[in-house]
């Protein structure tokens, strides 16, 4: 079976979407506790709207881990605010620094080119 030439990581995100499905089904999208994040004693940094900020990130659903892309919210000294869309619902949680990375490769946008940058031009 051949690659897709025109949307090349279109099948490592089915296969992501996939594991993700699979994964809230063994459980909820677990956080951090408030004892571990220590907010009242940290300063909340947030992501600016205009900016999408992802890297990849372990998630644990249940007893199930997953590494998936995600978007960065917010993020303190010890810890970042990740969302991650399963199945249309916009989950959020809170997860250690060290379980966050860069993508190592760009994302690949799905959207039409003739409206690529649509939105951020109307904003």
């Amino acid at each position: 079976m051949g690659t897709n030439a025109r949307y090349p990581g279109l099948g490592d995100r089915r296969r992501e979407e996939r594991l993700l499905r699979e994964a809230r089904a063994r459980g909820p999208l677990q956080t951090l506790s408030p004892e571990q994040l220590l907010l009242e004693q940290s300063l909340i940094t947030h992501a600016p709207r205009m900016i999408r900020m992802i890297g990849r990130a372990w998630l644990r659903f249940g007893d199930m881990d997953v590494e998936a892309t995600v978007r960065v919210d917010r993020w303190t000294d010890r810890a970042v605010g990740v969302e991650v869309e399963v199945d249309g619902e916009k989950l959020r949680a809170w997860i250690w620094r060290g379980a966050i990375g860069p993508v190592t490769q760009p994302q690949q946008s799905f959207e039409p080119a003739h409206t690529r940058g649509v939105e951020a031009a109307r904003a």
